[in-house]
């Protein structure tokens, strides 16, 4: 078990309804940054997780996702800003 923490277009990443973020959008942006991994983040769902993220991990997907127009939640729904 553990908390992840969700890179999302979705108002709520839980969200049925919303635009997805594709595979290909998310490997873009891997290749045009060389100090992204798809790991400890991956795309799942339409989303990008990252199961229990350190600070360091958290303030690289807001920096994703400043690229994506995308915002950073946690599974309880709480935001995460750059």
């Amino acid at each position: 078990m553990g908390y992840d923490v969700h890179i999302t277009w979705r108002v709520n990443w839980w969200a049925e309804e919303g635009q997805d973020i594709s595979m290909a959008e998310w490997e873009a942006v891997v290749a045009d940054d060389p100090g992204l991994a798809m790991v400890p983040m991956w795309w799942t769902a339409g989303r990008i997780v990252s199961k229990n993220p350190s600070d360091a991990v958290i303030a690289t997907m807001c920096q994703v996702a400043k690229v994506l127009d995308a915002r950073v939640q946690g599974d309880d729904g709480e935001h995460y800003d750059a």
